[in-house]
């Protein structure tokens, strides 16, 4: 089964190339079955909610993080769905993740403002882990728009490492099953560090590569000690979906807008873009092959799955168009329309011809990245 959608499960590993999709929109869970290499809409579930991300544990188990609703638990592949809030106590959630955390099964979700809540029995019941809210950076953590406090935009599990991403704040390290949390401090000013993905690999266990929203992607050889700013493809500038080969650790996969969201509103187009690293993101290629360009859209979601034939990409944008590519991405085709994939309100921001917005233009940036964006022509 592969998972798509803007805050959950991106990376998969399956004997053969699934034939289910289960697509995490702002509409609900939409679920795609193939058939005879035809994708067709197999049903929806959770119709009228904002789905930010859906992950799932080892025996199939869906977990949907939504916005406003909380998470929501399916047992049958995404056809029905049950609530499972106890012990969350905030229900606008960015991000999910379930596995293996120091051997035992684990689900997590991520809140705005930014807290952190865990399971240790299938979503039956949460408690948080507080310890995310005690590093010094936390009083400082932002995000741009109303009502300007920052969130959990990606976590990993990677083994007996907790990796959290606050939008925009921290990257932060719990290796104590959450007792405590490391600030990784990619940059010193925590304004400067918007973790939008977090990637790591462990044929290199020392590297984590981390897309930051504000100033590219950036990556550190020693487990977070240092960092240093990758070269960004040219014309991007707002880094989001990416993912990396689960067995190929020096492949990575980009998405990007040029500029930032201010400009994209703007001008009225993100022009989300499609690349390809071979070297762990030091130098980039554009992919199109069938993608759009220069199009209104931005990417709101990218999964990589690995099969014994290879691999195949999948992408969503934020007007619902699912994409596919079986060739590593030389060529992609749209093999679906849902509704909206897209982080947060961004999917709003994009609409032709809409009326101004205080959730989506009112917004806020530290003095750095005001001056950054202002350099940036639209």
């Amino acid at each position: 089964m592969i998972l798509l959608s803007n805050g959950g499960d991106n990376t998969h590993r399956a004997a053969q190339p699934s034939n289910t999709i289960v697509v995490g929109t702002v509409d609900g869970v939409s679920v795609l079955v193939r058939a005879e290499d035809r994708w067709t809409l197999s049903h929806r579930g959770l119709a009228g909610c904002s789905v930010s991300a859906v992950t799932a544990s080892a025996d199939g188990t869906l977990f949907a993080a939504t916005h406003g609703v909380g998470v929501a638990r399916s047992r049958d592949r995404g056809v029905t769905w049950q609530w499972i809030n106890k012990g969350i106590d905030r229900h606008d959630l960015w991000s999910a993740r379930a596995g293996k955390l120091q051997g035992k099964d684990v689900v997590l979700v991520g809140s705005l403002p930014a807290h952190l809540y865990i399971s240790e029995d299938a979503g039956d019941s949460w408690r948080e882990l507080a310890a995310l809210r005690e590093v010094d950076s936390a009083k400082d953590w932002v995000f741009p728009p109303p009502p300007r406090v920052g969130h959990i935009k990606d976590i990993v599990i990677d083994g007996d490492r907790l990796m959290v991403g606050v939008e925009i704040g921290a990257l932060l390290v719990s290796t104590d099953f959450g007792k405590s949390f490391t600030d990784l401090k990619v940059d010193p000013l925590p304004g400067e560090n918007d973790i939008h993905r977090i990637l790591v690999n462990p044929a290199r266990p020392n590297r984590i590569i981390v897309a930051n929203g504000i100033v590219g992607v950036m990556t550190s050889d020693d487990n977070g000690k240092s960092w240093r700013k990758n070269p960004m493809p040219a014309e991007a500038n707002y880094p989001d979906p990416m993912v990396i080969h689960p067995d190929q650790p020096d492949l990575v996969f980009l998405t990007a807008g040029v500029g930032w969201p201010p400009h994209w509103y703007k001008l009225g187009r993100a022009r989300g873009k499609m690349f390809r690293s071979r070297d762990a993101g030091q130098s980039w290629e554009r992919l199109l092959g069938g993608l759009p360009n220069g199009q209104r859209a931005t990417f709101g979601a990218l999964t990589i799955e690995a099969h014994g034939k290879g691999y195949g990409l999948y992408a969503a944008d934020t007007d619902g168009q699912i994409f596919e590519s079986l060739d590593g991405g030389d060529s992609w085709c749209i093999i679906a329309d849902v509704a909206p994939v897209s982080k947060g309100e961004f999917y709003r921001g994009l609409v032709k011809d809409r009326v101004p917005l205080a959730t989506v233009d009112d917004v806020a940036f530290t003095a750095v990245a005001t001056a950054r964006l202002a350099a940036v022509k639209s």
